[in-house]
């Protein structure tokens, strides 16, 4: 199965902000802030929270060619300067590629160490690094580091103490808390094939944005309606209205639930009026008082109309077109009269004024001179009735040619015009937009209504001003310009208040029942609702945004839910990792010889993209395992679960032992001490144990792998716990070191014979004569006897017998006389006084240690020769 492939296919169907996740997991290995950040964006911008973003989906592109196993990481050493438990101050504690073993007796220092690499590498229980608690004072804070290499590197890199190393935590730890976790708890596999590991990081993503999310959402979680709710009358539509807004609700719907109508307000204002007036002390008075204002109010719209009309727009333009063809017919007529009067006639004839005589003459002519005479008379002996002088014939003619003149169509039609334009002049001049009446009745309108009395006084005012600006440009003698004041048209306010008047007075002459008042009073209370609402618009049209914002951030948040993740790593991980964690397992308890009790790892299901196991019985699933098996059983179990795991990916960091075989009964010392041996031919073991028995059984193993073990002894001195050296205790060391050991402490010995430390000396050769017997028997066994038995090890090396075939009298009484002359300076083997020989001085004593190495040699040499060991 190609998990990466799988894990494509699937992520089609998945958000696109995960899916770019998936391709930086893929990409980078891990998710920084910034991307975290960045999908955040990208969620928000699918539901319309934020600007579209760019988006990299996964893509096949993306994945690996193949799979691959991270790069092995190996510890170099410890290096504790100061601060951990009781351990002694700088110290380093170094560590081999292959196979290393940490001897220490219990209190020794190994807890310190151990807690070290468990609060920097992998193990199943963390442990608080504590100071020295006993030691009277405030402990130090703790000073480490912790060198490693990372594959072939030629330089080690470095931990110093703090902070998450994601190389160094490759390298896992088992110690009992792990076991434990192991045995009772339901686990993970922390060591998961590559690729399986992005459907837990996909889930540390979803929290990670949730929790942006979530804190933005808390942000949108306020609301002002309930403020504003409590202004708005109770079973109002308006509450009701409030009660049920949504994220779903339209600013249109509010905007025409807020928004009044000019009738609507007229209606409210009549209806706050109207049920005022039904409180009066005395109805009929307040109807007579009300009809009075409605007599003058009507008086004020006539005024007003009269106002309006007389400075209407279509007014002003005829007054300014009269002026404009009166013009014209002037011009037209003195062109007339320059054709009808010849020259020398007197100045001015023809002229207005001229004219005006000429008609009074006519006048005087009908009425008086020559009544019933057509105009002008200039028969026989008929006198002018302007001279009163004999008409001759001359004058008769130009007197008949006055009077063509003056009754001629453009003089007639000049008149006309001449008496329009003044006409419509005089309307301006003399109009009165403001008179005593109107000023009273604005002063009574303004007791109750001052808006509306206001709004008509600006308007009169407005209006003045256009009227004055009109006049000033008939006397200026200029055209009608834009910059003339705007009419202003107040009527039909004045005309409703007057409506309003009429029906309050309508109400009160009819009385109205309680019923009708509690009708009036809830149709009041519903447009004060919503006058009110109207005031407060843009805080609803704010909080309806504020819900779409909340409601999409949930969506947002519906997103990183993770189920769906787990169910997917489950499939996958039932698929690729589960079959052979339990095969795996199984081999494991085959190589440590458990085959007595039937357990196996029981899928438990998963959480959080996390699938789980756990140890349980197979013919009886619901016993805990800790109440059956006995406790070295169970450190058992836990070992082949601790491989088991190891076993579900190609990664191959160094694994570390803290006394594994710790309550192990001895038939499984030699089967763990084996399999630890067999890991170290690929990987980087590590092993603390202050047994000694398991030290010699990892040292047998090593020998028949042929795998180099490097060995670490740690003790508790006079500076403190965990001191290093690269010796093992004498107990375990092999007869070419024991030797080495004795040689090494002579020289301390033979020093203090030197310096003249008498007493000192012979107490320290005591002591090593001690030694030396040890060593003897150590060399009998390991040499002589070919390694055919061997103290602490329960069989017999039977392929070893031809190897010894050679043994002579002479090795025996070697032997013999040399364990004799070390066991006369054993502690507790007293002598008597008279027989006291005197300690053997330091020559002596050099002879006798190399008399065991060369009997070694010797024997060796032999057998070399010989073909044998």
């Amino acid at each position: 199965m190609n998990v990466f492939q799988e894990i494509l296919e699937w992520s089609l169907d998945r958000p696109i902000w995960q899916r770019d996740a998936l391709r930086r997991l893929v990409m980078n290995g891990e998710l920084s802030d910034e991307d975290i950040i960045s999908l955040t964006e990208i969620c928000k911008s699918a539901h319309g929270l934020a600007e579209p973003q760019e988006t990299d989906p996964l893509a096949k592109e993306h994945i690996p060619d193949r799979a691959a196993g991270a790069v092995p990481v190996s510890l170099v050493s410890i290096f504790h300067h100061r601060g951990v438990n009781a351990l002694a101050e700088d110290q380093t504690l170094k560590f081999a590629p292959g196979l290393t073993v940490v001897y220490g007796d219990n209190g020794a220092g190994k807890t310190g160490y151990i807690r070290i690499l468990k609060s920097a590498c992998r193990a199943r229980g963390q442990e608080r690094i504590l100071g020295n608690v006993v030691s009277g004072t405030s402990p130090l804070a703790p000073v480490v580091a912790i060198k490693y290499k990372v594959g072939t590197e030629p330089e080690p890199r470095e931990w110093v103490g703090t902070g998450e190393d994601e190389f160094v935590s490759r390298v896992s730890v088992f110690d009992t808390q792990c076991a434990a976790v192991y045995l009772t708890e339901k686990t993970d596999v922390a060591f998961r094939p590559f690729g399986l590991d992005l459907f837990d990081k996909l889930v540390q993503a979803c929290k990670a944005v949730r929790t942006k999310l979530e804190n933005e959402q808390r942000a949108w979680a306020s609301s002002e309606l309930p403020v504003i709710r409590t202004q708005i009358p109770a079973g109002t539509a308006v509450a009701k209205f409030l009660d049920n807004i949504s994220s779903l609700t339209k600013s249109d719907a509010v905007q025409a639930f807020s928004n009044l109508s000019g009738e609507e307000n007229a209606r409210l204002v009549l209806l706050e009026k109207s049920l005022l007036d039904l409180q009066a002390n005395d109805p009929d008075k307040l109807i007579r008082q009300l009809t009075l204002l409605d007599g003058r109010v009507q008086a004020l719209v006539q005024h007003l109309k009269n106002v309006e009309l007389t400075l209407s727009v279509e007014a002003a333009a005829a007054l300014f077109t009269a002026r404009t063809e009166d013009r014209h017919k002037r011009e037209e007529a003195k062109r007339l009269r320059e054709v009808t009067f010849p020259e020398g006639m007197l100045a001015g004839t023809g002229s207005e004024e001229w004219t005006a005589m000429w008609d009074s003459a006519r006048q005087f002519s009908q009425e008086l001179a020559y009544p019933g005479k057509e105009f002008p008379v200039v028969e026989v002996g008929a006198h002018c009735v302007l001279c009163q002088q004999d008409l001759e014939q001359a004058a008769a003619h130009r007197l008949k040619q006055f009077e063509t003149f003056v009754t001629s169509t453009t003089e007639r039609e000049l008149q006309s015009m001449k008496n329009n334009f003044v006409r419509l002049r005089k309307e301006f001049t003399e109009l009165r937009t403001t008179t005593e009446a109107a000023e009273e009745t604005l002063k009574e309108i303004r007791i109750e209504h001052e808006a509306i009395a206001d709004v008509i006084t600006a308007a009169l005012a407005t209006n003045e001003s256009r009227r004055m600006a009109v006049v000033a440009a008939l006397v200026d003698d200029k055209d009608f310009t834009a910059d003339i004041p705007v009419l202003v048209s107040v009527v039909r306010e004045t005309e409703a208040l007057a409506e309003e008047i009429e029906a309050r007075i309508k109400t009160l002459r009819t009385r109205a029942t309680d019923e009708t008042r509690k009708r009036m009073t809830a149709e009041a209370q519903e447009l004060r609702a919503r006058k009110l609402l109207a005031t407060h618009q843009q805080t609803v049209l704010d909080d309806i945004e504020r819900r779409k914002k909340y409601a999409a951030c949930g969506l947002c948040i519906e997103e990183t839910k993770t189920h769906s993740i787990t169910q997917k790593s489950s499939t996958v991980t039932k698929t690729v990792v589960s079959q052979r964690l339990k095969h795996s397992f199984s081999d494991e308890l085959q190589n440590l010889s458990f085959n007595h009790i039937e357990v196996e790892l029981k899928e438990l299901g998963g959480t959080d993209g996390v699938f789980y196991h756990k140890l349980v019985f197979t013919r009886a699933p619901g016993v805990d395992l800790p109440k059956v098996v006995s406790e070295g059983e169970q450190r058992c179990l836990s070992i082949a679960a601790f491989f088991a795991e190891l076993s579900t990916t190609d990664e191959q960091s160094g694994i570390v032992f803290d006394d594994p075989v710790s309550s192990l009964d001895y038939q499984w010392r030699q089967g763990v001490a084996r399999r630890l041996v067999q890991e170290a031919e690929t990987r980087q073991v590590i092993v603390f144990t202050h047994d000694v028995v398991f030290l010699l059984l990892l040292k047998q193993f090593a020998n028949e792998l042929t795998i180099e073990q490097f060995d670490q002894h740690v003790r508790f001195l006079s500076k403190g716990a965990g001191v290093c050296s690269e010796e093992l205790p004498w107990v375990a060391l092999p007869i070419n070191k024991k030797i080495g050991y004795l040689k090494k402490n002579w020289q301390s010995a033979d020093k203090l014979s030197r310096d003249g430390h008498q007493d000192a000396y012979e107490k320290e050769a005591q002591y090593l004569y001690g030694l030396l017997r040890e060593a003897w028997e150590r060399a009998l066994e390991e040499v002589l006897l070919g390694g055919l038995v061997e103290r602490f090890r329960p069989n017999i090396q039977t392929q070893q017998v031809t190897q010894i075939a050679d043994i002579t009298a002479e090795d025996c009484n070697k032997v013999e006389t040399a364990m004799t002359k070390c066991s006369k300076w054993l502690a507790g083997h007293a002598q008597a006084p008279a027989a006291r020989a005197p300690v053997p001085g330091p020559t002596e004593l050099k002879d006798d240690i190399d008399a065991l190495e060369k009997w070694v040699a010797a024997i060796r040499k032999r057998r070399q020769k010989s073909g044998g060991n």
